[in-house]
């Protein structure tokens, strides 16, 4: 029985997974999520946060023991050490499942992705394979460049903007974006693989070997070895 998608911590070929809505001849050949890098991140803003909240009613606490006694200090600032509390655990609980359940993936019939906006909501974006313009790879702001990450994206054929126009100036291109991944530009590059077959015969997209983001070379060659069924 397959794993649910969105509780895996880390994906693993051959990517043995089911996500909604797919389709029943429809195979992953590539499933991410950002970086734990940027989890860690989120989690240290959540830690930082909570320390503030914590200093503020340190200080309030300590300002008006004067005037109120040190026991209701004492109880301002035990209100604040709560919240804080209180605010870390949910923080941390909160931008945990909101890395966790994101995803991307590519799949033999288009790129897809789920979005978490809160623990309980989410939106799908997809882009059909045969409707991929062009892909690309390239770090953006401060953050991914720290970090050495990046951004992975794929351009679609379809453009809207919003009114009827004839100046292509006002023309928004729709884009796909896997963002804050260590391997962009390895994604970019098999997809364009992935691509090739598909626009020469897209049935053979049903055994071409899934994306490994950690080999390459005569290393991925001697791994896919022990997978015949794959092809590459």
């Amino acid at each position: 029985m397959a794993a649910d998608i969105f509780i895996i911590q880390h994906y693993e070929f051959p990517y043995l997974y089911k996500f909604p809505g797919q389709s029943s001849d429809e195979r992953i050949l590539f499933v991410t999520r950002e970086s734990e890098i940027i989890l860690i991140f989120r989690q240290v803003m959540v830690a930082l946060a909570a320390g503030v909240i914590f200093l503020v009613g340190y200080a309030i606490a300590r300002s008006l023991e004067n005037f109120v006694g040190v026991g209701f200090g004492g109880l301002i600032e035990l209100f604040f050490a709560a919240a804080a509390l209180l605010f870390g655990v949910a923080g941390f609980w909160w931008v945990t499942t909101l890395w966790k359940r994101s995803i991307a993936l590519i799949t033999n019939k288009r790129l897809t992705k789920f979005i978490y906006t809160t623990p309980w909501n989410r939106h799908n974006l997809s882009l059909p394979l045969d409707m991929i313009v062009d892909t690309g790879a390239y770090s953006k702001g401060f953050l991914q460049a720290f970090f050495k990450l990046g951004t992975f994206t794929a351009r679609s054929s379809a453009a809207s903007s919003g009114v009827a126009t004839d100046d292509p100036q006002r023309v928004n291109k729709k884009y796909f974006y896997i963002e804050n991944v260590i391997n962009a530009e390895d994604i970019h590059h098999y997809l364009h693989k992935v691509l090739f077959v598909f626009r020469q015969d897209w049935t053979k997209l049903d055994n071409f070997r899934p994306f490994l983001p950690t080999l390459k070379g005569e290393a991925r060659k001697e791994f896919m070895k022990q997978y015949p069924e794959y092809w590459s």
